[in-house]
């Protein structure tokens, strides 16, 4: 959630709904690094890798609200609310599922629930936020196969801040050690500029 803040979200970043969370990390990336989203999956058939490219505008699903909703099953009113970015931190440190299960309808229905209301309050809180769920639909060109994937744009992210954090290591290396610059003069550059003297360097 560090992303948010650092993005110049002005909110906490804990109270927002999943959702909305994650809508705000597609437009983080796309102010970023742009409007496209390149990955790389396994084929879990034969193996083949591919090369995929997602469009940030088809993976910024409807926003949630985190206000109580008011669920009636057979006459027992039951009020619960979306899961936030806050919950999600709360169960993190679950030993398994079924606990992580439980803290989180602890902390998102104002009453206990029976086994039978809980599988019925899960699916409606899905329903409530479709973005905090986001699965692709594949097909591998080698071999046909299709499948469903998660996509998790907090993992995606925080790789892409990380590849470009180590690319730019990797710039300030070569270029202080061709020309005797301080990593100051480095990042100073432009992009242009530095692929430039990179290309010039031969790197």
């Amino acid at each position: 959630m560090d992303l948010l803040a650092a993005g110049g979200y002005p909110e906490p970043p804990e109270l927002l709904a999943v959702g909305e969370r994650d809508k705000l990390l597609v437009e983080l990336h796309q102010r970023t690094f742009g409007p496209s989203l390149p990955a790389v999956v396994s084929c879990p058939a034969c193996g083949e890798l591919l090369e995929i490219e997602l469009a940030a505008d088809d993976l910024q699903g409807e926003a949630a609200a985190t206000e109580l909703v008011e669920l009636v099953p057979a006459g027992l009113p039951i009020r619960f609310r979306s899961p936030t970015a806050g919950d999600l931190l709360a169960v993190a440190g679950a030993a398994d599922v079924a606990e992580g299960r439980r803290i989180l309808l602890e902390r998102c229905v104002d009453a206990p629930l029976s086994a039978e209301h809980e599988d019925l309050v899960v699916t409606r809180m899905a329903e409530a936020d479709p973005g905090a769920w986001i699965e692709l639909a594949l097909e591998c060109p080698g071999c046909a196969c299709t499948w469903s994937a998660p996509f998790d744009i907090v993992s995606f992210l925080w790789a892409e801040l990380d590849a470009c954090a180590q690319r730019v290591v990797g710039d300030v290396h070569a270029l202080a050690s061709a020309y005797g610059w301080r990593e100051s003069d480095v990042l100073a550059l432009s992009p242009a500029r530095r692929d430039a003297y990179l290309e010039l360097v031969g790197r």
